[in-house]
C-alpha cells in the first residue's frame, strides 16, 4: 500500500493535507477542502525539485482494464456524503447552480430529495461555468446531449498518472487520486477532449497490444487561455507532490520554465518563437504518428510533384514552339 504523508515545502509555502489510509473513511469536509490546497508558484518550484524519479509503466493501461480497471468506476462517492464526485465539483465550480428541476433557480437546501440517484440531495441541474481553460462562459444544462458541454478534467490525467507511477499504487490510492478535488476542475468539454491524457510536454500514447506503447510522446498540452497558465502549472505540481509522482524530464522542464516566470511576476506564457516552434513540432508529431496523415502527406507530395512535372512539360513545349516560330521567321527573311 502507498501510504501518504503530508507534503510540506519550505517556509512560506502551502502544506498539502494527508490523504487517508486505505482502510479509513475520508472526512467530507477535509476531503472537499483539498481543492483549495494549491501551492504558490514559488512553492511549486520547490516541490518540483523534490519529486521522485519517473517510474514509467512497462505496459499500457489497457492491459489492466484501462480507466475502470485501474481507477475504479467514474466519480465514486469516496467521502461517503451521498453525492458523487462529478456533482460535487460542479457545485464547487459553477455559479448560479440550480439544484432542482422546478422553475427558477433553487438553492441546495431547496433541492434536497430532488436529485438523481447518484446525488439525491445535491444534483446540479444547471448553472454557469466561467471556464478556466478557454476563458469562455458556458451555460450548463444537465441532460443527454447537453451535459458533455461541461466536463470534469483530471489536471494530472489518469492515464498519465498510471504511466508514471500509479501502476504501482494500491487500489484505494488510485481511487482517491481519481476523485481528489485537488486534481479536478470543471472545464469546457472540447478543451478537455483536446487535452486527452497529456502533461505539459508529453503524453502517454499507444498500447502494448499494438507494440506502440510510449509513456512520453513528444507533445504536450497547456490551457489555451494563457492567463490560467500559472494556476494550471501550480495545480499540476501540487497533485504530483501530494502523491509523490515522478514526472518525465520534459514535463519537469516545461513546468519549471513556466513557474519560474510566474514566480517572477510573469504570466508563464511562451514567447512567439516558442509558439511557432511548438506548432511546427505538433504538426510533425501528427504526421509521424498517424498513418492517415502520412498517406495524405504522401498523396499531397505526389500531387505537387506531378504538378511540377506537368508545369515543366508545358514550359518545355512552349519553348519548342517559340524556337520553331523563330526559325520560321529566319527562313522567311
Amino acid at each position: 500500500m502507498l501510504v501518504f504523508t503530508p507534503y510540506v515545502v519550505h517556509a512560506g509555502a502551502v502544506a498539502l493535507a494527508a490523504v487517508m489510509a486505505a482502510s479509513a473513511a475520508v472526512p467530507p469536509g477535509q476531503w472537499d477542502s483539498r481543492g483549495d490546497q494549491v501551492l504558490s508558484a514559488a512553492g511549486a518550484l520547490e516541490a518540483l525539485d523534490s519529486l521522485p524519479a519517473d517510474a514509467p509503466a512497462a505496459v499500457s493501461w489497457g492491459e489492466g482494464g484501462s480507466r475502470t480497471g485501474w481507477f475504479g468506476q467514474a466519480w465514486e462517492d469516496v467521502d461517503g456524503d451521498g453525492c458523487d464526485t462529478r456533482n460535487e465539483i460542479l457545485a464547487r465550480d459553477l455559479t448560479d447552480a440550480d439544484y432542482s428541476r422546478a422553475n427558477g433557480t433553487q438553492s441546495r437546501d431547496e433541492g434536497v430529495g430532488q436529485g438523481a440517484a447518484v446525488c439525491p440531495d445535491a444534483t446540479v441541474w444547471s448553472g454557469t461555468l466561467h471556464d478556466p481553460y478557454t476563458g469562455s462562459t458556458i451555460a450548463f444544462q444537465r441532460g443527454q446531449g447537453t451535459s458533455e458541454a461541461v466536463q470534469i478534467d483530471h489536471v494530472v490525467p489518469l492515464n498519465y498518472l498510471y504511466a508514471h507511477g500509479a501502476w504501482a499504487w494500491d487500489e484505494r490510492t488510485r481511487l482517491l487520486a481519481a476523485n481528489d478535488p485537488l486534481n479536478l476542475l470543471a472545464v469546457d468539454g472540447e478543451a478537455n477532449q483536446a487535452k486527452s491524457a497529456c502533461g505539459p510536454a508529453t503524453c502517454p500514447v499507444g498500447s502494448t497490444e499494438t507494440a506502440s506503447w510510449q509513456t512520453e510522446s513528444d507533445r504536450g498540452w497547456w490551457p489555451p487561455d494563457d492567463s490560467y497558465r500559472c494556476a494550471y502549472a501550480a495545480r499540476f505540481v501540487s497533485v504530483a507532490a501530494a502523491y509523490s509522482l515522478g514526472l518525465p524530464q520534459a514535463d519537469v522542464d516545461a513546468l519549471r520554465t513556466t513557474l519560474t516566470d510566474c514566480a517572477a511576476g510573469g504570466d508563464g506564457a511562451p514567447s512567439t518563437l516558442e509558439r511557432v516552434t511548438d506548432t511546427a513540432q505538433g504538426t510533425a508529431d501528427v504526421l509521424r504518428s498517424s498513418p492517415i496523415y502520412r498517406l495524405v502527406s504522401i498523396i499531397g507530395i505526389a500531387l505537387v510533384g506531378a504538378g511540377l512535372v506537368a508545369r515543366s512539360k508545358r514550359a518545355l513545349a512552349a519553348g519548342r514552339r517559340t524556337g520553331r516560330r523563330r526559325r520560321n521567321r529566319y527562313r522567311r527573311r
